[in-house]
């Protein structure tokens, strides 16, 4: 059984997870962190015990976070000291901000991925592909939509996108759109003279960035000290 720290538990999201993770056998999830002034500090939620980042954690084989980027840093600095391998599902990190995570990545396994959607991760490996095959005759676009709520723009999936495609020769230009409720939907446009291929990823349901986390746990549990993306996790099947 995996023991698991879920950082970020009361959020939409962690909410989701701690239901994910608490039905499934081959996970334990321990404890549940929030900020010190949440108010279900030291309560029981989903019979997980929620304790904040600064009290004594419980042993675990990994962590998964779900909190911020200041928070994420700080949970990522004690998972490196204590030699715990982690899940970061966290968007809006800074250029400064990235390279301390790859300091970190030195000493345990850290898998960023924003969106642990199943189909963001084939996404990803589709992109490279298409980009490959194309080549420079086609040229990259990128369109991504979220609700009006998201802070960061471009999303981090759709910079992580742009990194993918940086890689083959492509500079793609961003679009960021902020509507109404929409979940999550990401386009890439590969425009050539006389047609175009469109990929495109749409997350119906919140439900579908937590469907990967399984999968996300158990690579980060067995990987190598590194900073890995959700390419890698897919490309090992």
């Amino acid at each position: 059984m995996i023991r698991v720290v879920l950082f970020g538990a009361c959020g939409r999201m962690g909410r989701m997870v701690m239901e994910e993770l608490t039905g499934n056998k081959e996970f334990l999830l321990v404890a549940g962190i929030e900020s010190s002034s949440h108010p279900e500090l030291h309560k029981i939620v989903d019979r997980v015990k929620i304790l904040s980042d600064h009290d004594n954690l419980p042993e675990a084989d990994v962590w998964l976070d779900f909190s911020l980027p200041e928070p994420a840093l700080f949970h990522a600095d004690l998972a490196a000291q204590r030699g715990i391998p982690t899940v970061i599902a966290v968007t809006g990190f800074g250029p400064e901000q990235s390279d301390v995570l790859k300091a970190y990545s030195r000493r345990i396994a850290i898998l960023l991925a924003p969106n642990l959607s199943i189909g963001m991760g084939v996404m990803e490996r589709l992109a490279a592909q298409a980009a490959t095959l194309l080549g420079s005759e086609y040229q990259a676009a990128i369109v991504e939509t979220h609700h009006r709520g998201k802070k960061d723009a471009p999303s981090g999936s759709a910079l992580r996108l742009s990194e993918i495609l940086a890689a083959t020769g492509q500079n793609p230009e961003i679009s960021s759109l902020r509507l109404g409720s929409v979940v999550g939907e990401h386009t890439i446009r590969f425009a050539g003279t006389d047609d175009e291929l469109t990929i495109t990823h749409r997350a119906w349901s919140r439900r579908a960035f937590n469907r990967g986390v399984p999968h996300a746990l158990r690579f980060a549990v067995n990987s190598r000290p590194g900073l890995y993306t959700l390419h890698d996790l897919y490309s090992a099947g």
